[in-house]
This record gives C-alpha cells, structure tokens and sequence, in this order.
C-alpha cells in the first residue's frame, strides 16, 4: 500500500508542528461558539465583519508562528523524504506569512505550499488538488497526512491515500493509516520504499 506513494501533503499545524494556537480562545475573540470550525464561520461573516476577524486571526497565526516547534519526528521525516525522492506539500488553512516563519522555525523545505489564499479550505479537495496539479501528481501516488477530520476528509475527498497523526491521542476519525507520531510513519514509510 505505501509502496506505491511518491507525494506526501502534510497539515501544518498540529501535525508538522506541535500545537500553540488556543483556538478556544481565537473563538472568543472573534464571538464564535465553542467548537464551531473557524473557518467555516469566517466565510458566513457579511464583508466588513470578516475583514476585521481575519486581521484578528492574522495576528494569531503570526504569534503562532514566531513560536513554533517541530512536532517529534518531524524535522527527520521531511529531510528522509527530500533524500529519497518524494515530493512534499504542506495543505493547511494557515496564512502563507506565518507559514514562512514557522517553515524558516523548523529548517525544513517542501515543493508546494498551498495555503488560505490558494483555495478552498479543507475538507474540501480543491487545496489537495491543486497541490497535485503543481506537482503534476496523481492522487492515487499520494498519501494526505494530518492530524484532524477535516485533513483526512480533504485527502479522501480527492483520491489520496490518509494517515492521522493521532499525538499520542486517541482520536476517531477514519483515516487508511494510523500512527501515534510522525516518527511512526518514518518507521512504516522505510519498511515500505
């Protein structure tokens, strides 16, 4: 099954990063109800509205950023998958600045970053298709890791193989692959190439 993967999209945070934003609070901020998807309520927002919000949520992101980590295994994962040949993608509903501060943070590199602006937030597939279209790869190649629902949906929705990254949790979305750390999927990835 891993044999045949040459792409690998990954989340940013929460999955290549260790989580910092408090996104609890970033509701409360922005008077949205707890657990509603950020996102999704910026969109429904009338214009003036969502233009103050996004600056709010700008500020986050850049503060998030400046104080990343890399999640454990995630530094050597990127750096094996570069040696080996693959190609790499980040998929995430961040914004591209903070997304360059936190790439420069973990001293990692990959060959398309598809962000907010480029499209459609997850769980759509428009993000994960157009990553491919940069690439020019095929969904069936590649494997969308991440560590929420809404990145396994992403992946599923446009025909990539999917691997949660649970942190060590327990969560249950439906996902082709499971692992507790990104260091886990070093494990399988070598086991499989």
């Amino acid at each position: 099954m891993l044999s045949r993967i040459h792409t690998i999209l990954f989340d940013l945070d929460g999955t290549l990063t260790v989580p910092v934003i408090d996104f609890d609070g970033l509701r409360r901020r922005l008077s949205l109800p707890a657990g509603v998807s950020i996102v999704h309520a910026l969109e429904d927002m009338d214009a003036p509205t969502r233009e103050r919000a996004y600056e709010v949520v700008h500020e986050v992101e850049l503060e998030a950023a400046g104080n990343a980590t890399p999640a454990p295994g995630a530094v050597d994962l990127i750096r094996w998958l570069d040696v080996e040949g693959y190609a790499t993608g980040i998929i995430t509903r961040n914004n591209r600045e903070a997304v360059d501060i936190t790439l420069r943070a973990l001293d990692v590199q990959f060959d398309v970053i598809i962000t907010r602006e480029c499209a459609p937030p997850k769980p759509a597939p428009d993000a994960v298709h157009e990553a491919l279209r940069r690439l020019r790869r095929k969904p069936g190649d590649t494997l969308m890791v991440g560590d929420y629902q809404d990145d396994m949906l992403a992946g599923k929705n446009a025909g990539t193989m999917t691997c949660l990254v649970t942190n060590g949790e327990s969560p249950s979305f439906e996902a082709d692959i499971h692992v507790p750390w990104l260091s886990d999927l070093h494990k399988l990835l070598r086991k499989h190439k």
